[in-house]
């Protein structure tokens, strides 16, 4: 949908709001507490980016970039290249995590700019539900949307680790009542220890996002080179150990939809027709890994066929 940016703010040192106000329509399609969105500049360039709010008004989208200058560019260009008034092009809203209705409370871990999910779900919390909130940030400073998740009502704690202050996932998962479930959202190495913490956990008591993805330096080996016979198009297409599926077939010209370039957003899924695949991606079940592949991540063991 063709969007234009109507306004921008600054909740943080390096965090850049957008407000978002569709072009051809009175509003957006509504979108429901934890949803995201996909994003596009005018140079083609796509990133998926949390919706934080609030989920009743869709006359706007609001989203919040945090700058990276050792990514892969996207969110340089989002603050760089991007001045009010300008256009760019925002997808249907996307689902992501869920807030779960069965039990009385819930605890949020959030590392960085992984709060924009958070701050997205909190919307969707059901009447009389409590809540905590672990906000994981290098300074306090740093901390977006802070004075926000205080006036929500929910049991604010700041982890400063500059401070020495660093959140222990084994004691809080440890901590965790029956009637709780937890969500975490936060950069690899936080998402990592979570995942680790709360293995012992029943599986629909843990949600998580993560839209991190694994920038390398050009050159780097990513794997065993591959190829990859590619059906609907006829082509066969040689994928180099220092490159990913979806860079070999942009290098080629074969249309392909990508994104987050880090295995987490499913916009690159391809269909398996044969061979064996390394599943490297944060998205698919192990139902749909069994025919499907996310290429930007994964990759094939000597020679596959895929639906592309």
């Amino acid at each position: 949908m063709a969007a234009r940016l109507q306004a921008d703010a600054w909740p943080a040192p390096g965090v850049r709001e957008l407000t978002l106000v569709p072009v051809h329509r009175e509003a957006f399609p509504p979108f429901v507490a934890g949803d995201h969105v996909q994003i596009q500049h005018r140079n083609g360039t796509r990133r998926d980016y949390s919706l934080i709010g609030p989920e009743g008004d869709s006359t706007a989208y609001r989203i919040a970039i945090r700058r990276d200058e050792h990514g892969r560019g996207g969110s340089v260009l989002f603050h760089d290249d991007l001045a009010i008034g300008d256009m760019l092009f925002v997808s249907y809203p996307q689902p992501g995590m869920r807030i779960d209705p069965t039990v009385s409370h819930h605890v949020f871990v959030a590392g960085g700019i992984g709060i924009t999910a958070i701050l997205g779900l909190l919307g969707g919390l059901p009447p009389g539900a409590s809540s905590e909130i672990r906000y994981c940030v290098r300074r306090r400073e740093h901390a977006a949307y802070l004075d926000v998740l205080q006036g929500t009502g929910a049991d604010v704690v700041v982890h400063e680790s500059s401070a020495g202050d660093r959140l222990d996932p084994r004691e809080l998962a440890a901590e965790l009542t029956g009637d709780t479930t937890l969500y975490y959202c936060g950069p690899e190495g936080l998402m990592a220890e979570m995942a680790q913490a709360t293995t012992h956990l029943e599986p629909e008591r843990v949600r998580c996002e993560s839209f991190t993805a694994r920038a390398s330096a050009s050159g780097d080996k990513l794997g065993d080179a591959f190829d990859a016979w590619l059906v609907l198009s006829r082509r066969a297409i040689h994928v180099g150990a220092d490159e990913s599926l979806v860079q070999a077939m942009v290098r080629e010209g074969v249309p392909v939809d990508y994104s987050c370039e880090g295995g987490a957003c499913g916009t690159c899924v391809l269909d398996v027709v044969g061979g064996d695949i390394q599943h490297r991606d944060l998205c698919l079940t192990d139902d749909e890994r069994a025919r499907s592949m996310v290429a930007c991540v994964s990759r094939g063991e000597g020679a596959i066929s895929l639906l592309a």
